[in-house]
């Protein structure tokens, strides 16, 4: 891809290149790229354009009852449509926020290891730190990278400490940035920074897919923070580095620490400063 040409150059076949959302189309690809890309067999017959695959995934939305079931489908279609995932979401953008973000996104966190389904973005894991910049490249894959959003998920949207579910807040923000600011979701990486979790009904649930263990704090928390804010500066020297629903005093203590570093943002702290300076 280039400035000039906003097209995408993709050696993925069949099933490969269909349960990859990033570039399936489904019934939209057209007879042509169906034969070039070895799909005629694969779909059904009938190519959509992307208003008519809206609307029927529209019709599919508004038959969910409950927000966390419209969350749910949503999240399904994410998984595996980018394009139609985002143009569903620009066209009904103020009834479909509060659905994928704030509140809804806070239930799916809290009952993230029951909904799961497919993983998403990068997971990196205090006893996993000696493979941190292996797990980071084999993720990022040579992209170029506009936008990291990481959490630790000690204060997730007023429901506290979410362990491993914090990756909902990461992805989830990292859709504001595309569908607000216009972030190719290509150059987006959500990240969650699973340093386990004092959540006791997470450490206690055996279904929890997170690391079960209590939360690391003190100096071990900084150099894994130190560790990923390093690796972020080394590779992508040029992001922006979001820090979503960290506990307030680490926050602080972040953006404190690397401000002179690299480019880096916390909204949450940003607002309550701009509150308190004109309280």
């Amino acid at each position: 891809m280039t400035s000039s040409d906003p097209s995408y150059r993709v050696r993925l076949r069949g099933d490969a290149l269909l349960t990859l959302p990033r570039w399936n189309k489904g019934t939209a690809f057209t007879l042509e790229e169906r034969k070039a890309f070895g799909l005629t067999g694969r779909l059904p017959h009938r190519v959509n354009t992307l208003d008519e695959q809206c609307e029927r995934a529209y019709d599919q939305l508004r038959s969910r009852e409950t927000p966390i079931a419209k969350n749910t489908f949503l999240q399904s279609l994410k998984d595996q449509n980018w394009v139609l995932y985002y143009s569903l979401l620009g066209r009904h953008l103020r009834e479909l926020v509060p659905i994928i973000y704030t509140p809804t996104e806070a239930e799916a966190i809290a009952n993230y290891s029951h909904l799961f389904r497919r993983s998403e973005g990068l997971y990196l894991t205090f006893p996993d730190q000696d493979t941190m910049e292996e797990d980071f490249l084999e993720q990022t894959n040579g992209r170029d990278m506009d936008l990291i959003v990481c959490s630790d998920a000690e204060a997730i949207l007023g429901i506290g400490d979410q362990g491993v579910g914090g990756i909902g807040i990461s992805a989830a923000k990292s859709v504001i940035y595309t569908l607000i600011g216009g972030v190719d979701p290509h150059r987006a990486l959500p990240v969650v920074l699973d340093v386990g979790t004092d959540n006791q009904d997470l450490l206690s649930d055996p279904l929890y897919v997170g690391w079960p263990n209590r939360r690391i704090r003190g100096p071990e928390y900084d150099a894994f923070i130190d560790k990923f804010v390093q690796l972020v500066k080394k590779h992508y020297p040029n992001s922006l580095l979001h820090f979503e629903d960290f506990g307030v005093s680490n926050a602080n203590k972040i953006l404190k620490r690397y401000r002179e570093v690299h480019s880096v943002f916390n909204d949450d702290m940003w607002v309550l400063f701009l509150l308190q300076q004109h309280a």
